[in-house]
């Protein structure tokens, strides 16, 4: 059947008009040739003015009745008026008679070319919808370099944040920030909506940090909150922990991808062990994501930048990037671990460029100990503590591109420790020593054979040699060590015997309740050690009035209110280990002026009334 064969004249005429002229919309984001849909003949519809129920057949113009353009997918209105269409309900109607339609065809037509000019323009894409999921569990308080976690976490957002264009529709979800131990805790709070990066800013600096991790059951609630089964979405987790709360990530990360439309989670782990990073990996894997691991705050900025990254949608048609400037490093080719070195360089020195040294196995975009370049060239820069081989790298941040790499080889160090070879225990030791004297180097004394991370009391060396450490109160066999305090790598010790230590107590003079009392002792005289009375049989770490041993004896302390058994105690203060006890009575009330005049007898006489010793090796 021909085009014309089952259409009225006046449809014919512009169907001829649409075929032939190969109409095409130049402006409506579209490169295919406009299609006209005209209907058969026999439609029905209902002339002006007559009644909705007065239902007659007429041959309308059918590209009138019935004619729509598809553009850019979407099916757009294309005739002003009130038209009757298939989809539509019949007893619609319009309101042009057919001898104008004879005579403003064309002009018509070109109407219904020209209404589309609002649709999409060309490169166009979907709105990029994203929520970020914020650890808010109470292991965000622990430290990275000296710094909270949390801070740490902070930080990163507020710059990941300043890429990010307004135009993106961005929310922020939290959990485990209102209560501890609630695995239910999980809050939007900031909805999914463009120009949101400043709210999303101020809730995080706003958030309390207490709780457990909830982390598969915030990203799925995040999932639902972005309709994952109808449109595009993207959850981005920022976890310094696994899942506490009883879920599975993994399975989780395989049910999304499944039931959405296209779903997509990316992990940021924040100083998590292997296995833990294993756990949370997985649920990034399973829907498409990726997984970025970070144990600093120059990684946990390139991690979240780089999950930011992969979660906006690309434009269509992206220019090509410039190509990287050159730079270069002069490095020495040999150093020590955990020492101090100078590093030349060139380059663009761009805001944020870095050098950092590095395993030469990790990607581009990690990073260890860095120093920006803003700070000039050479500049120093402290090497891992572990020997071995590493890489020198120039990084220039703002493209997360490494534009200049050098191979150093990382040789052990050396160290000494010199001190007593026994001392009391809990007593000061006065150590000497030689080494790389690198920030946060420490002397501290520790049980023998004890891990290189274990300490006690320490110095750092930075405060000068020799320094003083304070022994453990209790005996036994000892090292003094020499620690580089950036891999927690012992470079020197020597033995230390720790001796026993005694003590004694003497009560000089009566005590009354509510009174003072004076004490003569004899004991180590360690730091911190003091004489203090409680009641008899009373734990170590019991104490009422107590004074310290440091200024001499004998010492004043005052009397509890009540009458009854109690004990006068030395007791070394680091480990509360008493070091000797005296039994007393302190009398009744009625027998107070009994107990006044006996003591002022005694001290006519220049005899003590009670007094007595006990000790404690």
């Amino acid at each position: 059947m021909t085009p014309d064969a089952d259409l009225d004249p006046v449809s014919t005429e512009f169907f001829h008009i649409g075929r032939w002229r190969g109409l095409r919309a130049p402006d409506f984001g579209v490169s295919a040739p406009v299609q006209l849909l005209a209907r058969r003949r026999g439609d029905t519809h209902v002339r002006p003015g007559e009644p909705h129920t007065n239902r007659r057949r007429h041959k309308a113009a059918p590209w009138l009745a019935s004619t729509s353009l598809q553009l850019a997918g979407r099916q757009q209105a294309a005739v002003p008026g009130r038209l009757y269409s298939g989809m539509a309900k019949s007893n619609q109607a319009f309101s042009w008679s057919m001898p104008v339609l004879k005579i403003l065809g064309p002009v018509a037509l070109i109407a219904m070319l020209t209404a589309g000019t609002g649709a999409a323009s060309p490169g166009a894409h979907a709105t990029e919808r994203a929520i970020i999921v914020f650890d808010g569990s109470g292991s965000m308080w622990g430290q990275i370099d000296g710094k909270p976690k949390l801070e740490i976490a902070r930080q990163a957002l507020r710059d990941m944040l300043e890429t990010v264009p307004d135009t993106m529709e961005l929310g922020l979800m939290a959990y485990g920030h209102r209560e501890k131990g609630n695995c239910s805790d999980i809050e939007t709070l900031v909805a999914p909506a463009a120009n949101t990066k400043g709210a999303i800013v101020q809730a995080v600096q706003s958030m309390r940090f207490l709780g457990k991790t909830p982390l598969s059951a915030a990203v799925q609630q995040a999932a639902a909150e972005l309709r994952h089964t109808e449109d595009k979405a993207t959850v981005i987790l920022i976890t310094d922990g696994e899942e506490t709360c009883n879920a599975d990530p993994c399975a989780l990360g395989t049910e999304l991808k499944q039931s959405g439309v296209d779903f997509t989670a990316h992990v940021v782990g924040l100083g998590l062990t292997k296995q833990q990073g294993e756990q949370v990996a997985c649920l990034a894997h399973n829907t498409g994501g990726q997984y970025f691991a970070a144990d600093d705050a120059a990684r946990l900025s390139h991690a979240l930048n780089a999950a930011m990254q992969a979660t906006r949608a690309a434009p269509p048609e992206p220019e090509p990037e410039p190509a990287l400037p050159a730079a270069t490093l002069d490095a020495p080719e040999v150093a020590g671990a955990g020492v101090f070195i100078e590093i030349g360089w060139t380059g663009p020195d761009a805001p944020g460029d870095y050098v950092t040294i590095i395993d030469p196995q990790e990607s581009d975009i990690q990073s260890g100990a860095y120093e920006r370049t803003e700070r000039g060239s050479p500049i120093k820069l402290q090497t891992p503590g572990t020997p071995g081989n590493y890489e020198v790298r120039y990084v220039m941040a703002g493209r997360s591109a490494v534009l200049a790499r050098q191979a150093i080889k990382l040789v052990p160090v050396e160290a000494t420790v010199s001190g007593p070879e026994s001392v009391g225990a809990g007593g000061w030791v006065t150590v000497q020593w030689t080494g790389p004297d690198s920030p946060g180097d420490y002397i501290t004394v520790v049980e023998a054979g004890a891990p290189d991370a274990k300490y006690n009391d320490y110095a750092r060396t930075s405060s000068g040699n020799p320094v003083r450490v304070v022994a453990p109160d209790s005996e036994g066999r000892y090292e003094i060590r020499y620690v580089l305090d950036k891999s927690t790598r012992v470079l020197a010790s020597q033995p230390l015997i720790l001796a026993p230590v005694s003590a004694s107590l003497e009560l000089v003079g009566n005590a009354v309740p509510g009174g003072t009392a004076t004490v003569a002792w004899t004991g180590p005289n360690n730091r911190g050690d003091y004489i203090t009375i409680v009641p008899k049989g009373a734990p170590a770490e019991k104490y009422l009035d107590y004074a310290r041993t440091e200024p001499g004896t004998p010492v004043t302390i005052r009397m509890p209110q009540e009458p009854g058994e109690y004990e006068l105690r030395y007791v070394m203060d680091s480990s509360k280990r008493v070091l000797a006890n005296l039994p007393m009575v302190l009398p009744h009330i009625a027998a107070e002026a009994d107990a006044q005049d006996a003591e002022a007898a005694a001290a006519a006489t220049g005899e003590p009334l009670t007094s007595g010793s006990v000790g404690v090796p």
